[in-house]
C-alpha cells in the first residue's frame, strides 16, 4: 500500500481537551445531571445556537452534525484545492430532538419534514456546503469502527485518483438520555459515579463511559507542506456473536491488523480500543499476544478512553489524531485511572503517566459492535 499524506487535522473532543491535554493524562469524565440514566459521562461544554444561514431548512440542530462542523471549520485547509468528503456519521435518530419531535408529530408528514436534517444525505450534503469546494461525497456508518473506516475509504479514493484531495470528519453525539438509555440497557455502560469510572485494563472495570465528539483530517496526494504523518496501511474484518459480544475465535481481529501492518514488525505505540468493558480488554490482550508474541509486553499500548470516555462513531478518527501526535512527539499518552491492573490483562498499557517511545510507526485498533474490525497504521515520516 502506497503511504497517502495526512496534511492537518482537528478535534472537538470532551473538556475541549487537546493533545498537550491527553499526553499529561487530564480527565474529561465528569459528572451527568441527575435526570442521566448514568452517573458519569465525557461532555463537550459547547452549546449551539441556531445560525442565519439559508441552507439550513429546520429549527432543529443534530447536535452530531454542529460538532462534525465545527471540527471541519477547525480542520486547516487549503480554500483553493476542491475536495472529496467521507463523512463519519451513525445514524442521529437517538438524538433528543429527533425522539421528541417524531413523538409528537409522526402522524404530520409536513412537520415531519422539519425532521429531515437528521436523515437520509442531509447531514453529508450539510458539510459539502460548509466546505465549499466538494466533489465526490460518502457517509460511512460502523459503529465504533466508523472513523477507520472513513479513513480507508479515503485511502482508496486517494490511491485510484478519484481525487487528489479528502477531507474526513467523523462525529457521534448519544451523550443524552436516549443514547445512554441503549447502551445502558446492553449493560455496556459503568453506571457509578466515580470519578474514575473510565478504567480500560484494570480490575475494576464494569464498562465504558460514554463521551461525545468530532475530528477532522486532510489527506491529500499533494501535501502543501510537511504533512502531520502518513496513512500506510490498513486492514478490515467482520466477526460477530450476538452482536454486542466478542467472539471466542479473534482470528479475523488478528488479520486485521496483520494487513494494517503489512510488513512492518514493530511498531513505536499501539492505541488500543480499550473501552473498559470486561471482554474488551481481555480479547485486546489475546490479541497483542498474538500479534507481537514476545514483543507483545515491551510494545505501548494505552487508551485515550480513560480520559475522554468512548466517543463511538468519532473515537476512532480522534484516535488516529493522537497516534500522529505520539509520533510527532516521541511519547506514547497514558490509560488513566489503571490502578489495579488486572492479572489477566498483562500488556504495558503506558499507566497513568506518559512515557517516551522510539519508532516510526503506530498501530490503532477499533473493535465495533456488530463484529466490524478496522486498524489503521500511520508513520511519522514518509517510509
Amino acid at each position: 500500500m502506497s503511504p497517502i499524506a495526512i496534511a492537518e487535522h482537528a478535534m472537538i473532543i470532551p473538556g475541549l481537551l487537546d493533545w498537550s491535554a491527553l499526553r499529561d493524562g487530564v480527565s474529561a469524565i465528569t459528572n451527568l445531571p441527575e435526570t442521566m440514566p448514568v452517573a458519569m459521562g465525557g461532555p463537550v461544554p459547547l452549546e449551539f445556537t441556531q445560525e442565519d444561514d439559508a441552507f439550513w431548512p429546520s429549527p432543529m440542530m443534530p447536535r452530531a452534525l454542529s460538532l462534525a462542523r465545527a471540527a471541519l471549520q477547525a480542520l486547516p485547509r487549503d480554500p483553493d484545492r476542491s475536495y472529496g468528503l467521507v463523512l463519519g456519521l451513525p445514524n442521529l435518530f437517538s438524538e433528543t430532538a429527533y425522539m421528541e419531535h417524531t413523538l409528537l408529530h409522526r402522524a404530520n408528514p409536513k412537520a415531519m419534514e422539519l425532521a429531515s436534517v437528521f436523515s437520509y444525505d442531509f447531514p453529508m450534503n450539510f458539510l459539502a456546503g460548509v466546505l465549499k469546494n466538494c466533489g465526490p461525497r460518502v457517509r460511512v456508518d460502523s459503529a465504533c469502527a466508523t472513523g477507520n473506516d472513513a479513513l480507508i475509504t479515503a485511502w482508496q479514493w486517494l490511491a485510484s485518483g478519484v481525487v487528489d484531495d479528502v477531507v474526513v470528519v467523523s462525529a457521534s453525539a448519544m451523550l443524552n438520555p436516549v443514547g445512554l438509555a441503549l447502551f445502558h440497557n446492553l449493560k455496556a455502560l459503568n453506571d457509578k459515579r466515580d470519578p474514575q469510572a473510565s478504567c480500560p485494563f484494570d480490575i475494576r472495570r464494569r464498562g465504558f463511559v460514554m463521551g461525545e465528539g468530532a475530528a477532522a483530517v486532510w489527506m491529500t496526494n499533494h501535501p502543501p507542506q510537511k504533512p502531520k504523518g502518513y496513512l500506510c496501511g490498513y486492514g478490515q474484518s467482520l466477526n460477530a456473536e450476538k452482536f454486542v459480544d466478542l467472539p471466542q475465535d479473534i482470528t479475523p481481529m488478528v488479520n486485521a491488523c496483520r494487513s494494517a501492518m503489512g510488513n512492518v514488525k514493530e511498531v513505536a505505540y499501539v492505541s488500543a480500543h480499550g473501552t473498559a468493558t470486561q471482554a474488551n480488554d481481555l480479547k485486546e490482550t489475546q490479541l497483542h499476544h498474538q500479534l507481537f508474541g514476545k514483543a507483545a509486553p515491551f510494545t505501548p499500548l494505552s487508551s485515550i478512553k480513560s480520559m475522554i470516555g468512548h466517543c463511538l462513531g468519532a473515537s476512532a478518527l480522534i484516535e488516529a489524531i493522537v497516534c500522529l501526535e505520539a509520533l510527532r512527539e516521541q511519547i506514547a499518552p497514558p490509560t488513566i485511572n489503571l490502578h489495579e491492573p488486572d492479572p489477566v490483562c498483562d500488556l504495558d498499557y503506558v499507566p497513568n503517566q506518559a512515557r517516551p517511545i522510539s519508532g516510526n510507526f503506530a498501530l490503532s485498533n477499533a473493535f465495533a459492535f456488530g463484529g466490524q474490525n478496522a486498524s489503521v497504521l500511520f508513520s511519522g515520516e514518509k517510509p
